[in-house]
């Protein structure tokens, strides 16, 4: 088949599986045995239409099989699906309960029994189950029919052999790390694994700001290492015996890294690369992306739904497709220019999902990446090799193996920090239409004025959201409808709500281009204030805080009932509600 064949096979198989059909075994098996027939006869539109068929029907059969469950008590085992993740007091997982996906949460002594647990472990447990009310098509896209809360766990169980041995490798890897900080251990999990629970949401901001989001949840990119790493082995192998162990690694980092979609992803590029090879057929890199794609979506129709796996590929496609020719029209040293053309056709790929999904794309993400990204290949092969060695060696030794990774890791992170406080915005929709206009006028044309003239637009497309932020964000923004920030271009005043979550303050704040804080007002001494208020004074220069009670060891003031501040034009008081404050332009209103 030829190539642009097989690229509208990923494309027909993707837009099918949007669009579920008749869930109908027989009419799926009958599509399948069409599009064989298709395949044998070389008649490639029918092979498509078929396998597209098949794709629109296997969707509709796994909607169908995501009957909701009953609310009922459970008394059996657990299989765990994830990784236990700290939650409100207590642990969240998801865990199979015969055969079917929920969503459990546990506290107490429950919680105790479950935080050290691993993916692929089973539990005895008891637990009340219930529907899930509503959820939106990403959330059943996992396969989850309810929740649950876990009551008791009675006894647990290592499980299978290849999710112990997966389980083992980090827990190694974990151990050899024992003498970082929690932070750099966080950082250092989530390059190496993607293995993001503990991280802060500071640290998760800083990152999402920074466009470097994609370091801590592992990706092809992984893959490569791991391969490169077995590579002395690999080469020694005949072709069967490399095919079988290829795969192994494969499912074996797979299991290590939780299946993140990304990781699946390129796992399966790899696979089908090795089938090529093994029945001497050499396939190209566009090729390999489209039949993993369309394979992928066929055995499970429900990962289109999935945001990571549509960003891994969509990252992917632009690499493949632009990268090379991005490259050759930037001037200057083959390395520098590659290492642009890579960046910036992977942001120009999965801006328009960024846009769409979060409401925009970092501007700070192109010289962030560039900057950053260097450092985070020797931190994840490192972690796989040294990392691992650093945990069978005595803890002195281990610290003095990691020199190199704290270093690395503190690079990376004091670059996401700086992005998230250098107001350079986020483009919109329309900018990320109009730069990808740009950039391909620039890359196509043969013309040295239209190259000028759109390196030139860019280069304002690039500068304008951070000349809005400087220039345009005075005046009131309120945060989730509670909290707020008030400016004037010189005095910034942010005001935040005990209901309002850590992580929507620092985006919203951040978002408002805000440089420095005079003051921050806490309506509470609640502990989620406290991390509230300790995530601001890490990342800004704070040079006040107001709240009503001296406990949260923030050199925090009191203010007396009445006392004013003046941001501009507005004089904003202090008023009292019960045990909170508040900051109006007038009391009792």
């Amino acid at each position: 088949m030829a190539t642009r064949k097989v690229h509208l096979l990923a494309a027909a198989v993707w837009l099918a599986a949007l669009c579920p059909s008749i869930p109908s075994r027989a009419l799926w098996a009958a599509g399948g045995l069409v599009a064989l027939a298709a395949w044998l006869v070389r008649r490639p539109h029918v092979f498509i239409v078929a396998a597209a068929c098949c794709s629109s029907i296997g969707a509709g059969l796994a909607w169908a099989d995501l009957a909701p469950a009953e609310t009922a008590t459970w008394h059996g085992e657990a299989v765990l699906q994830t990784d236990p993740e700290q939650t409100a007091g207590g642990v969240r997982v998801v865990a199979s309960l015969d055969g079917e996906s929920f969503d459990l949460r546990a506290w107490g002594g429950a919680a105790g029994h479950l935080r050290g647990r691993l993916m692929g472990e089973r539990v005895e447990i008891d637990a009340s189950i219930r529907p899930l009310n509503d959820p939106p098509n990403w959330m059943r896209s996992r396969g989850l029919v309810g929740r649950g809360t876990v009551n008791e766990v009675r006894r647990f169980d290592v499980g299978q052999v290849h999710t112990r041995l997966a389980n083992s490798l980090r827990r190694t890897i974990e151990h050899g790390a024992a003498s970082m900080s929690r932070a750099e251990q966080s950082l250092y999990s989530g390059l190496v694994y993607g293995d993001d629970r503990t991280q802060s949401d500071l640290t998760a901001d800083n990152f999402k700001a920074a466009g470097l989001s994609h370091l801590l949840a592992v990706s092809g990119q992984n893959v490569a290492f791991v391969l490169s790493i077995a590579g002395p082995v690999l080469r020694r192998l005949p072709i069967r015996r490399r095919f079988a162990f290829t795969l192994g690694v494969l499912v074996l980092f797979a299991t290590v890294t939780r299946f993140e979609a990304s990781v699946v992803r390129a796992s399966v590029m790899t696979a089908v690369a090795a089938v090529g090879a093994l029945v001497g057929s050499e396939l190209g890199s566009r090729r390999i992306l489209s039949l993993a794609v369309a394979g992928l979506i066929l055995a499970h129709p429900l990962v289109v739904h999935s945001v990571a796996f549509q960003l891994s590929v969509a990252a992917s496609a632009g690499i493949l497709f632009w990268s090379a020719r991005i490259a050759r029209a930037i001037p200057g040293p083959r390395v520098f220019a590659e290492a642009v053309g890579v960046t910036a056709a992977a942001q120009l790929a999965v801006a328009p999902l960024l846009v769409w999904l979060f409401g925009g794309l970092p501007v700070a993400s192109l010289p962030a990446n560039l900057v950053a990204g260097p450092a985070s290949g020797p931190v994840m092969m490192w972690g796989l090799t040294g990392g691992l060695v650093a945990g069978f060696v005595p803890p002195r030794l281990a610290e003095l193996l990691h020199l190199p990774t704290r270093a690395a890791l503190w690079w990376i992170d004091s670059v996401a920090a700086l992005s998230a406080v250098v107001p350079l915005g986020e483009l919109g929709l329309l900018s990320v239409a109009a730069l990808i206009v740009l950039v391909a006028a620039a890359v196509r044309s043969a013309h040295t004025p239209v190259r000028v003239l759109a390196c030139l637009g860019v280069a304002i497309a690039l500068t304008v959201p951070g000349a809005r932020l400087v220039y345009g964000g005075n005046g009131h923004a309120t945060i989730d409808g509670a909290s707020a920030v008030w400016s004037d271009g010189r005095i910034t005043v942010v005001e935040v709500d005990p209901s309002t979550r850590p992580s929507v303050a620092l985006e919203q704040v951040r978002r408002s281009g805000v440089a420095r804080i005079d003051l921050l007002v806490l309506r509470s001494s609640s502990w989620s204030q406290r991390d509230i208020a300790r995530f601001f004074t890490r990342r800004y220069d704070v040079d006040e805080i107001w709240a009503p009670e001296a406990s949260l060891g923030l050199s925090e003031i009191v203010p007396e009932p009445g006392t004013a501040f003046v941001v501009g034009q507005r004089v904003l008081r202090v008023c009292w509600v019960d045990t909170t404050i508040e900051l109006r332009t007038k009391c009792g209103s």
